[in-house]
């Protein structure tokens, strides 16, 4: 019998822990409440009222999974989002903000992040969006209850493309910024469908 998901992310990350960056109480609360819903237990989960707040908290703890705004006072998220890569590039990261300019988000993607959820978004939408970060390239976490766990390649350099969800219009951008997919109003296709769909934009470019 196949585990539930949430009970592949107990055996995998009973141990991890997760720092969520946001100026915002209420939006701190709904992603530690998403969190808790998904499996992970109170211990697990720390919080950072402002960027200034969670560059401290990261000189002093090693992070397994980041969720970081970008708007902030003083220190925003992207400053947060480059030393987190700087000092622990082995972290996952999530960033989560209403902020969704093309100029965003490519940044965010080019410094290095897993996904980007725009605000506002459903519990549903953050809970698919983790569960993909979480069970990429597990066996074991393979397509159940509606999560797939591939990904999209780049059809120029061949890298893994991010994907950033705007209440389920999703887009995929290659973190070395050779091109974009999408947006579409779907969450899930499969490789040889975004082939397909590449092929013929290029096509209609000749």
């Amino acid at each position: 019998m196949e585990p539930k998901i949430s009970d592949r992310i107990k055996e995998l990350y009973d141990q991890a822990q997760i720092l969520v960056v946001d100026d915002s109480v209420f939006s701190r609360a709904l992603i530690t409440r998403e969190l808790l819903t998904i499996g992970f237990n109170k211990e697990q989960v720390q919080q950072a009222g402002s960027g200034r707040e969670a560059l401290e908290k990261i000189k002093e703890k090693t992070f397994d999974l980041f969720i970081i705004d970008i708007i902030m006072d003083e220190v925003d998220g992207i400053a947060v989002l480059k030393e987190v890569k700087r000092t622990q590039p082995a972290a996952k990261i999530i960033m989560c903000s209403s902020r969704n300019t093309e100029d965003a988000v490519q940044e965010s993607v080019c410094i290095g992040i897993d996904t980007f959820i725009v605000k506002p978004h459903t519990a549903e939408i953050f809970q698919k969006a983790l569960y993909r970060i979480l069970l990429s390239g597990d066996e074991a976490g393979s397509p159940q209850n509606n999560v797939m766990t591939w990904h999209a390649k780049c059809h120029v350099c061949g890298q893994k493309m991010v994907e950033v969800n705007a209440m389920d219009i999703v887009s995929f951008y290659c973190p070395r910024n050779c091109m974009k997919l999408g947006p579409w109003s779907i969450v899930l296709v499969n490789q040889s469908e975004l082939d397909r769909i590449y092929g013929e934009a290029k096509r209609l470019e000749v």
